[in-house]
């Protein structure tokens, strides 16, 4: 059975796209016929976020060329501090996060950086590296990706909304689940 699950994997994978490599992440591709649930699972992954930024994105997945329909999902992540806090990221910093189709390039999420899993803000509470409380979020409504002239992708975005949270470059420690179900409509073009 375990080679037969892995040739399906393998099969969704190339019908939706495909998960990108990064250490922390993993990304498991279920369903056929147009139908799939993607699983990504957060172990530990490393996000930097620059002092001259405040925001930051990690790449999650590349979609096949086509449109793309985002169906449901939901997302619990606890996001830690891996360099010291009294000169990176502060205790006690805002910090906003959101999943979309665009990479963060602002402070403010909004519009495709958002357009997944709209913006949800964690105050990061947990002493020195110790992860905060969970923040958990669902997909708020179903959208449409148009990706017939250029693939869509699924970025993870991070911001802090003032330049009070964060001192210097730091690096996001982000344990957690990411649960989409999404639909491939296919490129007409």
């Amino acid at each position: 059975m375990r080679g037969l699950q892995r040739t399906l994997n393998r099969a969704a994978q190339r019908e939706l796209g495909v998960a990108v490599p990064k250490a922390g992440l993993a990304c498991k591709v279920s369903g056929q016929g147009g139908a799939y649930r993607l699983e990504f699972t957060m172990t530990n992954m490393k996000v930097t976020v620059t002092d001259a930024l405040a925001y930051a994105s990690q790449k999650l997945f590349d979609f096949v060329d086509g449109k793309i329909r985002i169906k449901g999902g939901t997302a619990t992540f606890t996001f830690g501090v891996d360099t010291a806090r009294s000169s990176t990221i502060n205790d006690s910093a805002s910090l906003t996060w959101g999943i979309g189709s665009a990479a963060a390039s602002s402070i403010t999420l909004a519009t495709t950086m958002q357009n997944v899993v709209a913006v949800t803000t964690r105050t990061l509470t947990g002493a020195a590296a110790a992860p905060s409380p969970a923040s958990a979020a669902d997909v708020a409504a179903a959208a449409t990706l148009d990706g017939t002239s250029a693939a869509i992708d699924l970025y993870m975005n991070f911001a802090f909304a003032t330049n009070t949270d964060i001192d210097a470059d730091g690096i996001l420690s982000v344990n957690g689940k990411l649960i989409l179900f999404v639909e491939n409509w296919g490129d007409n073009a």
